[in-house]
């Protein structure tokens, strides 16, 4: 069966100003990630993706346009946290505030009940394993995005660890962090933080 939303799912994650963390997903996962009496790690990056499908399926353009002013005011809220000391922050620490907007925007699909999401620790990411891999795709793809000049590939990340691409990717948003978040509505006609980005395989941890 072609899956004609997968393109646009891998645009918007790629694009996300969040990385994927880890998020281990139980058997009464409401997600239904795993399958039944199946524990596992996934990635943010996959739950989002699943969050998607369902907005595109629901097709609510109401619905949609509260999620857009959510998500540009939870960016706002991050960056502006970033300004106020975020940049200064170790990995573990930038790693929890990351969880936190992570959790916010994942947040905005849902307008009522918010799902649990139970992150994984940080130690628990291993250079070469699932996650890390998804990070490596996602620091790739948002180097092109970036316009790096040169633009690194996946393989320029492999041998870092989880916690140095943290710092990298930070890096990466310096020049973005110098205001406020606006506390009133959010700019409908602003880039959403779901915009279109390079491609790379982002529907599996």
């Amino acid at each position: 069966m072609v899956d004609d939303l997968r393109e646009m799912r891998t645009m918007v994650v790629m694009s996300l100003p969040y990385p994927p963390l880890p998020v281990r997903v139980e058997s009464r996962d409401p997600l239904e990630l795993s399958a039944p009496g199946e524990d596992r790690t996934t990635t943010t990056h996959t739950l989002i993706s699943r969050c998607l499908n369902e907005a595109a399926e629901r097709n609510d353009k109401a619905a949609n346009g509260r999620r857009e002013k959510a998500q540009i005011f939870a960016f706002q809220k991050f960056m502006h946290a970033l300004g106020a000391g975020g940049f200064d922050m170790d990995a573990p620490a930038l790693f929890g505030l990351y969880r936190q907007y992570t959790r916010e925007h994942i947040e905005t699909y849902f307008e009522g009940p918010k799902p649990p999401i139970e992150f994984a620790e940080l130690d628990s990411i291993k250079i070469g394993d699932g996650v890390h891999r998804k990070m490596c795709e996602w620091m790739a793809a948002q180097s092109i995005l970036f316009q790096e000049k040169p633009a690194r590939d996946r393989k320029y990340y492999e041998t870092k660890s989880y916690g140095s691409l943290l710092l990298m990717a930070r890096a990466r948003l310096g020049h973005m962090a110098d205001s406020p978040p606006a506390e009133a509505e959010a700019d409908a006609d602003a880039p959403s933080a779901d915009a279109d980005a390079p491609s790379a395989d982002a529907d599996e941890a």
